[in-house]
């Protein structure tokens, strides 16, 4: 839906909850300003003007980004097709106006405020029959954004490294195709289209579809006074992700979650390094998905940065950025 579609509706279905007059303003599409245009809503005979934002969605991994700029701009207000739970609470938290297309509004201007979160969230149904964010296909997909030259190897090669069905990697390159998230300069040449794009649909999905099924177990220290930093993993098997990563890359963090990728079986992570089973133990410990050879002491920068990215924490945000800006980007 493009932004003039996702304004009009949300305005409308706005008219249908509470009696307001608006006027809309369209601002140069080419403006690089990150405000789409200016809202003149009336409520109650009282005029308020807004310097809007149109987002289709509005992911997790966004929120810091939106809430870092958008403080600086006066009379800021989202409007969004859709929203989910905690956005909408962050965005509330930091005093961000949203409108969401379903009627649901966090309005706290001059002498007016409104909150309804009644209504329910608007779904939109995923990509069918797209191959690149299944399971198998995030495996693949990870491993282009580690190494994007992979995508230029035969099927088979690539069906080697990222240890996937030889027929699955037609079907991810298709479904990546048609996305647009890459393109194909030739024949035999393919190229991604824009990197931090795919990265974050690539954390979207990872968040929803892949992580939840490579979750191990969760364990504790048996010594709860000895320092994570201590534990002599085998980097073959074992690697920091998350928290504990963002801080030995940063050194930005205290972490209070610890999150293993591992392919060590459960006995051997308890004999190595000396960590027991608990269902609410804050080392959480997920099976590792990758070719070991891109390891070092912690998980690829791209999967560090997704842990952080859909952690619901301020300062991790602020690491993965870090991450991004210093350690990702400056390599594309």
């Amino acid at each position: 839906m493009k932004n003039e579609e996702i304004i009009y509706r949300v305005l409308n279905t706005l008219e249908n909850e509470i009696p307001i007059k608006w006027d809309w303003n369209t601002i140069d599409f080419y403006n690089d300003t990150g405000i789409d245009g200016n809202l003149t809503l009336v409520i109650n005979d009282q005029t308020l003007n807004f310097n809007v934002g149109i987002k289709k969605e509005l992911k997790n991994y966004q929120l810091f980004n939106l809430i870092h700029q958008k403080r600086n701009i006066d009379n800021f207000l989202l409007i969004a097709e859709k929203l989910y739970p905690k956005v909408k609470a962050e965005l509330k938290e930091n005093n961000i106006n949203y409108i969401e297309a379903n009627g649901n509004i966090y309005l706290n201007q001059e002498n007016i405020y409104l909150y309804i979160n009644t209504n329910k969230t608007l779904h939109t149904p995923k990509d069918k029959g797209n191959r690149a964010f299944t399971k198998t296909g995030l495996k693949v997909v990870f491993h282009f954004l580690l190494e994007p030259k992979l995508l230029n190897q035969t099927q088979r090669e690539i069906a080697e490294i990222t240890d996937v069905a030889l027929g699955n990697i037609p079907q991810v390159i298709n479904g990546l195709l048609d996305t647009n998230l890459i393109l194909k300069l030739n024949k035999k040449e393919f190229v991604i289209n824009d990197y931090q794009t795919l990265l974050h649909k690539w954390i979207t999905e990872y968040e929803q579809t892949l992580k939840p099924t490579l979750l191990k177990q969760r364990f504790k220290l048996l010594d709860r006074n000895q320092n994570w930093r201590d534990i002599p993993l085998n980097l073959q098997e074992t690697v920091w992700g998350g928290e504990p990563a963002g801080d030995i890359i940063t050194n930005h963090l205290r972490p209070e979650q610890l999150t293993l990728y591992t392919k060590e079986t459960t006995k051997d992570l308890m004999k190595n390094y000396k960590i027991i089973p608990d269902n609410e133990g804050d080392i959480w410990v997920y099976d590792m998905f990758w070719k070991e050879t891109f390891n070092t002491q912690t998980a690829p920068l791209q999967l560090v940065y997704a842990d952080l990215m859909i952690a619901d924490d301020k300062r991790c945000k602020e690491t993965a950025n870090i991450i991004f800006n210093e350690y990702i980007k400056p390599n594309l």
